[in-house]
């Protein structure tokens, strides 16, 4: 399962950012959705695990483990591994897990990068326990009016949907039919603003990552990418509103009948 935005240090830095700033909306989610504490949580698409730690915090699931399919992201993230913590190289679409059946299975900004998500859900589904929970985080929108984030937002969607998949999946996944083994308890979308400084750090971080794709050399001019790339360096320095670009976040959680 090839990853658009890469696994380098750079990108390990981006997600430590991306955690900062959607931790308030993950956290409410997990609140609203878990009732009661889950023996064993998974965690797809963990990265250096900042994401499984907040799940097992919030939870406080017995165990709680993080699957990546980047073997440097699993390095990083088994140095904060605990004895209620731990961390597994897997490509989170082949199945069995490792770990067998658990209780709770939970992702963030992982289905935008995966194609079929409806036979992926389902697939996942399958490695829960009965009445297990399936928690799924991903972008409905991002409101802006900004001309960098803008430019920048719709390179991105444009990335992905040459590789079928959406940046704004969230309304697919809210519509979408999936098997009748699994009940919706919640769907939601959580309006997170963010600041202008915090949004430009993660763009400039990620933007390093595919500006040398053949994608984005065949589409885009050099000195329009490096332009950008400049701007949103600037732009994470010294930028203080607060009130130019916001995230919506489609919350979904199904229960294993």
């Amino acid at each position: 399962m090839p990853y658009l935005f890469k696994d380098t240090t750079r990108a390990a830095q981006r997600l430590q950012v991306l955690a900062e700033v959607f931790a308030t909306s993950s956290r409410a989610f997990l609140q609203d959705a878990v009732s009661t504490t889950p023996e064993v949580a998974i965690d797809l698409g963990c990265g250096p695990g900042y994401t499984t730690h907040l799940l097992a915090e919030t939870t406080h699931c017995g165990h709680t483990f993080g699957f990546d399919n980047s073997e440097h992201f699993i390095v990083l993230a088994t140095q904060s591994s605990t004895l209620d913590i731990s961390f597994v190289h897997h490509d989170v679409t082949q199945l069995p897990f490792p770990t067998g059946q658990s209780n709770l299975i939970s992702c963030r900004m992982l289905l935008t990068h995966l194609q079929n998500p409806a036979s992926i859900i389902e697939r996942w589904s399958t490695q829960l326990h009965p009445q297990g929970l399936l928690l799924l985080e991903e972008v409905e929108y991002i409101q802006t009016e900004y001309p960098p984030f803008r430019s920048y937002l719709g390179i991105v969607a444009a990335m992905l949907e040459q590789q079928q998949n959406q940046l704004y999946i969230g309304s697919t996944l809210d519509t979408q039919r999936v098997s009748s083994d699994l009940q919706r308890h919640i769907s939601r979308v959580y309006s997170l603003p963010v600041s202008t400084a915090q949004a430009a750090t993660m763009f400039f971080l990620n933007i390093q990552s595919w500006k040398n794709s053949p994608f984005i050399q065949e589409q885009y001019s050099a000195n329009m990418i490096d332009q950008m790339e400049r701007d949103l360096q600037e732009l994470a320095a010294t930028a203080t509103n607060t009130n130019e670009i916001e995230w919506g976040m489609r919350q979904i959680a199904y229960e294993r009948c």
